[in-house]
């Protein structure tokens, strides 16, 4: 399968996860025209659209693609569903980004707490994906991943300015050594892609980022987000 970015960071997020006929859209947070383009325009093969949260940076879309027919999976508008069926053979087990009391650690402008999911995404043809955005932490675990797409959104080295600016970066968003981690503590041989995503322009080095992940996963293959880009996300080789 692969991973096409179409956007990442605050001006909007939106990822393509496609098979050799179907395509999953992680996040909508750009302009529906934009998407569409990104497709070559071909919107038969959406199999549905996973949405993490409710800000528009991730979430801009979401009503073009109910008004089209097509599943959206939004599990912070409705508790009650945590997994979703889209294309054939994928499966979408939703899980909340809250802290080790339950709070929300992602937060809206005035400071009130944003309910926020991170989504477990398996397919045969590339085994098992994460995909995890704006949240301070990762409180859970996982064995036999395969591939992570996290949010690596600043360094503290690279943070200055007044408290304000600092708050801003700092509350619900992920710092490159939580990031390292949380690979670490997850990490296995199976893990074969780790991506950046949702990085700052302003506050992080993207290289540095992906060579410290390098350093807790030296088997796999690391890089960071950037619209346009393409990445191929294999599942296990048989030998016969």
């Amino acid at each position: 399968m692969t991973l096409r970015c179409l956007g990442t960071g605050s001006k909007g997020n939106c990822y393509l996860l496609s098979s050799e006929s179907e395509t999953l859209i992680l996040d909508c947070g750009i302009p529906i025209k934009d998407i569409k383009k990104g497709l070559n325009w071909d919107v038969s093969r959406i199999a549905g659209v996973i949405v993490t949260h409710a800000h528009k940076d991730h979430s801009l879309a979401i009503e073009d693609f109910r008004r089209m027919g097509i599943p959206v999976f939004a599990p912070y508008e409705d508790k009650t569903p945590m997994n979703f069926r889209g294309m054939a053979g994928l499966t979408v087990q939703a899980f909340d980004l809250t802290d080790l009391q339950g709070k929300w650690t992602h937060t809206n402008a005035d400071g009130t707490e944003c309910p926020c999911y991170g989504f477990l995404i398996s397919h045969p043809d590339m085994g098992k994906l994460l995909y995890i955005t704006d949240t301070e932490l990762v409180k859970w675990r996982f064995k036999d991943i395969n591939h992570i797409l996290i949010s690596c959104n600043y360094q503290s080295k690279y943070i200055d300015g007044d408290e304000a600016k600092k708050n801003h970066v700092l509350r619900g968003h992920m710092e490159l050594n939580t990031v390292k981690e949380f690979v670490k503590a997850n990490n296995s041989n199976a893990i074969k892609t780790v991506i950046l995503c949702h990085m700052s322009r302003n506050n992080a080095d993207p290289m540095e980022c992906v060579a410290e992940i390098r350093k807790v996963a030296p088997q796999a293959y690391v890089d960071y987000a950037r619209a346009g880009e393409n990445y191929e996300l294999k599942g296990d080789e048989c030998p016969f």
